[in-house]
């Protein structure tokens, strides 16, 4: 497996840079398509197509900023000098039973027929799951789905993986949805989960090529990057 980089990167405090904070983070809050678009400006000229996943992460009491977390196979450079960087290799030593805490942010979704012929499409499994309830009937159900049919999600996207994901303590929350507009088009929407837990690694090379690929679809707009540590 080639090399791969895990990036810390925080927009510069210096005045230039905090003026265009309001524009960049209106609201205090990271857009998408604005997300998309910081992060691909740290990997320009790269040849071929997107090679990171990324996710924003804003620590409580911040209030310019947050920082972007991303695991890619070539170190991001500044060409804008818009940020402060912080980069390492990613060459995590596993074995069969490790024991890792995981978090991700991801765009759960499965995929179905809706007629039964043709292409599949992707659903958001929370609203997959309550789309035969009447619309004013759905919101008890939807508490209960984000939990329930997260939980199946993400325990098979991990086995899938090569390892077996810890029912104890896993934590499923933070449903949010998105919408990203297009010039001319439709504008495109979707939703996003939290998982925090804990999993057993079966195999290793297995799961980490899985991490690097990342989990869930809408990689491109901050979702996907299993972040892990030793439990």
């Amino acid at each position: 497996m080639s090399k791969l980089f895990l990036s810390r990167a925080r927009l510069r405090r210096d005045a230039g840079t905090a003026a265009l904070g309001p524009v960049l983070l209106p609201g205090g809050r990271m857009v998408p398509d604005v997300g998309k678009a910081l992060v691909w400006s740290l990997f320009a000229g790269g040849e071929g197509g997107r090679d990171f996943l990324w996710r924003w992460d804003k620590p409580a009491g911040r209030r310019l900023g947050g920082e972007f977390l991303i695991l890619s196979s070539r170190p991001p450079h500044d060409g804008h000098n818009l940020f402060t960087l912080e980069v390492k290799a990613f060459e995590p030593d596993l074995a069969p039973g490790d024991r890792l805490a995981f978090r991700l942010r991801a765009n759960p979704v499965v995929r179905r027929r809706s007629d039964g012929e043709g292409p599949a499409s992707r659903h958001d499994v929370v609203m997959d799951a309550i789309h035969d309830l009447p619309k004013g009937e759905r919101a008890e159900p939807r508490r209960a789905a984000i939990s329930q049919a997260g939980r199946r999600w993400i325990e098979s996207r991990v086995a899938r993986a090569g390892a077996r994901l810890l029912e104890q303590g896993l934590r499923v929350d933070g449903y949010e949805k998105h919408e990203v507009p297009r010039k001319g088009e439709g504008a495109i929407t979707f939703s996003t989960l939290d998982f925090d837990g804990v999993l057993d690694v079966i195999e290793p090379e297995r799961f980490l090529l899985a991490v690097r690929k990342g989990f869930g679809a809408q990689k491109a707009y901050g979702c996907g990057l299993m972040l892990i540590r030793r439990a």
